[in-house]
């Protein structure tokens, strides 16, 4: 019983040891751009952001609101 655990043990840190290094793969094919500032609600930083993603420019963003709520930045994401 303690052969079979161990080496469930072991085949389950390989397979954690794979997926960390594809995940670490896959995340470095994506890099961050510089932010874009705007002006107005939070949500016209969304719709610029869904807008370039669909039309393929980014891979992804963040919109981030600045303290005073009437301004942004938003945060591309490219494909290398």
């Amino acid at each position: 019983m303690r052969k079979n655990l161990k080496k469930a043990a072991i085949v389950g840190a390989g397979v954690l040891a794979f997926s960390g290094i594809a995940t670490g793969m896959a995340q470095a094919s994506v890099r961050q751009g510089a932010d874009i500032p705007g002006k107005g609600p939070l949500q016209e930083c969304t719709n610029w952001g869904n807008a370039l993603q669909a039309h393929g420019v980014i891979v992804g963003f963040a919109c981030m609101e600045d303290e005073g709520g009437n301004s942004w930045k938003l945060t591309p994401y490219y494909a290398n």
